[in-house]
């Protein structure tokens, strides 16, 4: 049983994933907001909709069900034999490292910073000037976007700092380097993005796709539609920025100057695969700014809502016969 559970979750995530990943491009969906409830779906079905399925349906596991009226069954797997083991079990043992490398690769560095003291930046201070000079503006872009301002916070750091922090209360956290390295429309575009996210509350969106990458930890297929929904939250607040401040160009600049001051190349007595890991977040900030420059404006989702009752649908149909 607990075999058959792990490789259904492996297998409905994929099939979720690659169902929900057809809809969005056949329905050409580029609003990040829908994108994030598409994806939602996909995520839900390894998560919630996989142990209901075992609790309710559990005739699904029967020889008759899976000869009959299974559309995929993994235990098939098993009648083929590579070095003396099933080829299903070796798959989902090569899956399971797969999933918990994706997910260590993505969790360990925050928690070896917290383990090792990562220095602290102190705040500057409601008196300083940057501090000043930002209110003004972030009230401003919080009126355009329909949301409260929140409070902001400068701190004395060397390097660009500029992010929303808060799963209850957001905080716009920006060091003083960050509006001397970008320009007056630059730092606009890129205050009213971060605004965005605090309107969403999308740290506490990041806190549950923590929690739901480590539980799925051997799911490579469920940590990729995380990742993808983290690209969908940042799409949705680039939108909302672009909307707001009509200026897609300079949120794109700022997000290139940001990512070069924040994680400069490897040098060249690094590990490879840093530098491999470096070059495809570089390439993604260059898809995404891509993205910006010719598409900054979504098309509105007609119909968004039956959409996603017929995806959920069809995600809850495919996974059934999937033992």
């Amino acid at each position: 049983m607990p075999l058959a559970f792990l490789s259904q979750s492996v297998l409905h995530a994929l099939v979720a994933a690659l169902f929900i990943e057809a809809l969005l491009r056949a329905w050409q969906i580029e609003d990040g907001v829908w994108r994030l409830r598409f994806r939602l779906l996909a995520l839900a079905g390894p998560a919630l909709c996989l142990p209901l399925l075992f609790l309710v349906a559990p005739f699904r596991s029967s020889p008759m069900f899976v000869a009959r009226w299974a559309l995929f069954a993994g235990e098939r797997w098993n009648q083929i034999h590579v070095a003396g083991a099933g080829l299903g079990d070796v798959s989902l043992l090569l899956a399971g490292g797969a999933g918990s490398a994706l997910f260590l690769r993505d969790a360990l560095p925050p928690l070896l910073d917290a383990l090792r003291g990562a220095s602290h930046v102190t705040a500057a201070g409601p008196w300083h000037v940057t501090t000043a000079s930002l209110r003004a503006l972030v009230g401003a872009r919080a009126a355009g976007l329909r949301t409260r301002a929140p409070e902001v916070r400068v701190v004395d750091a060397p390097m660009p700092v500029l992010l929303c922090e808060g799963a209850f209360n957001p905080v716009l956290v920006v060091s003083s380097a960050t509006v001397d390295r970008l320009g007056p429309e630059e730092v606009d575009a890129a205050i009213t993005h971060e605004l965005a996210h605090a309107k969403h509350r999308d740290p506490a969106w990041g806190y549950m796709l923590i929690a739901a990458r480590a539980l799925l930890f051997f799911n490579p297929a469920a940590q990729w539609i995380a990742r993808a929904m983290v690209d969908d939250i940042e799409r949705r607040a680039d939108q909302a920025a672009v909307n707001v401040t009509g200026n897609a160009e300079a949120l794109a600049r700022a997000i290139v100057l940001l990512f070069d001051a924040g994680h400069p190349p490897p040098l060249d007595g690094d590990a490879s695969f840093e530098r491999v890991f470096w070059r495809i977040r570089r390439e993604g900030v260059e898809r995404r700014c891509a993205r910006l420059r010719h598409t900054p404006e979504a098309s509105a989702v007609n119909g968004g809502a039956a959409l996603v009752a017929m995806a959920a649908l069809g995600v809850l149909g495919l996974v059934f016969f999937v033992v």
